[in-house]
């Protein structure tokens, strides 16, 4: 199945929108839509971008606007908003959610983590924060592509970006802008590797 799109100009004043035809991967597909795809294409990475964080104000609304570059111009991947709010801890105490800016992006999109999963996520380094997560597997898409994820949400996979799979056993994927990954990941090294294995 294929579903046209319309990605905004972020420069409207400058040119227009760019209208794309994907082709949709439904969730329990894509497994078999990553077996197709080279070996080349495939390897494992980490988050490594720092970010910095605060708590927010409950009912605070935050705007993230994800963007992408297509053949030097710019344009809106995607836009959410999200809505502070005061979540209980393992200890039962209430705390609301932290706002994260990414720093290491040239969009400094600012996004809503609950407090209990940022501490989980992150760690403390000087006055920023840094992932500390698992190595992923990433695989390079090579068309334009909207996957459906796990929870239900489609995502917009352009050729060059990646899809990130998490968990295969229960179709858990999403995807990663290719501006995105450069600024934000890290290849495993050959000696990270064996450690891994």
């Amino acid at each position: 199945m294929k579903e046209k799109i319309i990605l905004k100009s972020a420069h409207p004043e400058e040119y227009g929108d760019l209208e794309l035809v994907c082709r949709v991967i439904p969730n329990e597909e894509i497994g078999a839509f990553l077996s197709t795809i080279s070996p080349e294409k495939k390897h494992m990475a980490y988050k490594k971008g720092k970010v910095s964080a605060r708590l927010g104000k409950v009912g605070e609304v935050i705007h993230t606007v994800l963007k992408t570059t297509i053949d030097g111009k710019e344009y809106i991947l995607s836009e959410e908003t999200a809505t502070v709010k005061e979540r209980p801890q393992e200890d039962g105490q209430l705390m609301p959610d932290v706002v994260i800016t990414n720093t290491s992006s040239t969009s400094n999109e600012e996004y809503v983590v609950a407090a209990s999963k940022f501490a989980r996520m992150y760690y403390q380094d000087g006055e920023e924060y840094v992932p500390e997560c698992e190595p992923r597997l990433l695989t390079e898409v090579p068309e334009d592509v909207i996957i459906i994820t796990s929870w239900g949400a489609k995502a917009i996979c352009l050729k060059g970006s990646f899809i990130v799979t998490y968990n295969a056993a229960t179709n858990d994927y999403n995807t990663l802008e290719r501006g995105a990954y450069l600024s934000t990941y890290e290849r495993l090294t050959d000696e990270e590797k064996l450690k891994l294995s």
